[in-house]
């Protein structure tokens, strides 16, 4: 891995293709807004930097600061400089361990980023990540929490293979996020084992089976997200009203889980296989055309 400027780094996966990380600290500033706006400044540093599927910054703005500070006022981040260099060493090998078990076309862009959101801190163990399009993916550390290290090793192969599939497939639809949240979090226990995670077992297997029953085809398939509807995608993954915390994710969990248990096919291949297609290897009575 090389030092391309201060905090940020160049790491080649194969002869083509390469991850290029950027450490994120941002100045301890006076709002939210200044301490985004200092964020961006640096994302923008990284020298592919791309918005990805963001169509400004300020759009990109919102969403991280849903991510970094959650809906408390709290807003003091806590520097994870004197940890950098054992955040590299984890980045480096479960990346480069998940770019050897799926490779992806292209750069790699990973934005590292101190977060305070002490809700997702607690539930995620001091790591929480999202992926946009264009093999761009933001990883958030909360070094306070005792169990950032092994949060931080499964969030990275979690991620990467968001980033591959959303390469091949958009992700728009509620069907969408079962599939590549179902093929996330197996592909992280196909690279670094670990036990089943928390959301993917919040619904037994039997019970999320029959909750995907009952879900109507127009809400499965047709709902498209974006800023208008975003709280009806969040409710059925992350659990509102009547659904349950982690709806979504053990749905997709178990989707995947049974189509691997029951189909000749392997995970690897089913990343190749668009949300619709995966979903009719279900045993289904009316597949999705």
């Amino acid at each position: 891995m090389n030092n391309i400027k201060k905090n940020h780094f160049k790491q080649g996966l194969s002869n083509i293709v390469s991850a290029h990380y950027s450490f994120i600290e941002p100045k301890k500033l006076d709002s939210r807004e200044e301490i985004i706006s200092d964020i961006i400044i640096q994302i923008k540093e990284n020298t592919n930097f791309s918005l990805g599927e963001f169509s400004n910054e300020e759009k990109l703005g919102i969403a991280l600061a849903r991510k970094i500070f959650g809906p408390s006022e709290y807003t003091e981040l806590i520097s994870f400089s004197k940890e950098i260099k054992k955040i590299k060493l984890i980045v480096e090998k479960t990346l480069q361990e998940s770019f050897n078990q799926l490779p992806i076309s292209g750069d790699i862009s990973l934005y590292i980023i101190p977060f305070c959101n002490k809700a997702a801190s607690d539930d995620l163990g001091g790591v929480n990540g999202f992926a946009v399009e264009k093999n761009i993916f933001y990883i958030l550390i909360n070094i306070n929490n005792p169990n950032w290290e092994k949060s931080l090793v499964e969030t990275i192969p979690h991620e990467y293979a968001h980033i591959v599939y959303t390469s091949y497939f958009e992700w728009n639809s509620i069907l969408d996020g079962f599939v590549n949240e179902g093929l996330a979090e197996k592909f992280r226990e196909l690279v670094v084992k670990g036990n089943v995670a928390p959301w993917s077992k919040a619904l037994e297997k039997e019970k999320a089976l029959e909750e995907l029953k009952k879900i109507p085809e127009k809400e499965i398939l047709n709902l498209f997200i974006d800023d208008s509807n975003v709280d009806f995608y969040v409710s059925y993954f992350f659990g509102t009203g009547d659904l349950q915390k982690w709806y979504g994710y053990s749905i997709g969990y178990w989707l995947i889980d049974e189509i691997i248990s029951t189909k000749k096919i392997t995970l690897i291949e089913l990343f190749k296989k668009s949300p619709k297609e995966v979903f009719n290897l279900w045993k289904r009575k009316n597949p999705i055309l």
